[in-house]
């Protein structure tokens, strides 16, 4: 794990306190720094004052469910780059579609083994990480573009590098 990745940030959201304190053990043993939260509302609360850089998150919640909460983390600004995995026992195709259609970017299914989880996790941060460095890339590119050429023709220049 690079040095970026040791610095990533997971929120684990499930409301069983055995499930949370297993990945967490499992997650900090490999270098994340990781908070959790066992309902959809502390989830949403926390994430609005400290956006995490991943978010694993149970369908199976008391009060908000877990297709709620993800939906609500991709249409807030804070966090709609964070990756969100999943975790259900339910196995079925109508589940994996609502979480889809809820902006789930992977699935985690119980029981799970610990390899599993975390290779998930390491693929979506590197994801993340690199979407996020070509983000600062292009503000930083229109920056200096802008400093030597109209606004259309820096756009038109940006949209010829996409």
């Amino acid at each position: 794990m690079n040095s970026t990745e040791r610095a990533a940030v997971i929120l684990i959201v499930d409301d069983d306190w055995m499930i949370r304190e297993i990945m967490q053990a499992h997650l900090e043993n490999a270098g994340y720094r990781v908070t959790t939260a066992n309902s959809g509302e502390q989830a949403l609360e926390m994430a609005d004052a400290h956006p995490p850089d991943l978010i694993i998150l149970d369908l199976r919640l008391q009060g908000l469910d877990g297709y709620e909460v993800c939906a609500r983390l991709k249409a807030s600004a804070a966090t709609q780059s964070a990756p969100v995995i999943v975790t259900t026992a339910l196995d079925t195709e109508e589940a994996r579609l609502r979480a889809l259609e809820a902006g789930a970017d992977d699935f985690l299914f119980k029981p799970f083994d610990a390899l599993s989880m975390l290779t998930r996790v390491r693929a979506l941060l590197q994801i993340k990480f690199l979407r996020d460095e070509r983000a600062a890339l292009h503000e930083r590119l229109w920056q200096i573009l802008n400093q030597y050429v109209d606004e259309p023709t820096a756009r038109r220049i940006l949209a010829d590098l996409n």
